[in-house]
């Protein structure tokens, strides 16, 4: 019995440092947007890549900029959906495909139950 709770807590230490990790990493610095694909589509390029931007703080805020428009929203992570999820106006929620110390991949999804209008984004640093 000992072993399975010293197992359990284990795996819910790992559970909360890898949380922890994609938190500490989003708000690492700014995330310039490198490229955009619809699927099915080659990766668009972006042009400017200081122009569009995306910074999270610790705080539960985002500022995103495109092109000089800043907007800002709060933000959460679910762990579990591996989902950042931005609110403010609207709600939008991004599926975190990749992530590490310079690149942030994810799946834009503007409405839950209808997953067919999604684009990939990447990020970096």
């Amino acid at each position: 019995m000992k072993k399975f709770i010293v197992a359990l807590f284990l795996g819910l230490m790992a559970f909360t440092a890898e949380a922890q990790d994609v938190k500490s990493i989003l708000t690492s610095g700014k995330w310039f947007i490198e490229s955009i694909q619809e699927k099915g589509e080659e990766p668009e390029m972006s042009i400017n890549k200081t122009d569009e931007w995306l910074a999270f703080s610790e705080d539960g805020k985002v500022e995103e900029n495109h092109f000089g428009d800043s907007k800002m929203f709060s933000w959460t992570y679910d762990n579990d959906k591996k989902m950042i999820k931005l609110s403010g106006s609207e709600t939008i929620f991004h599926r975190v495909i990749e992530v590490s110390d310079d690149k942030l991949i994810v799946e834009l999804i503007e409405d839950l139950e209808n997953a067919d209008d999604n684009l990939m984004i990447t990020f970096i640093k």
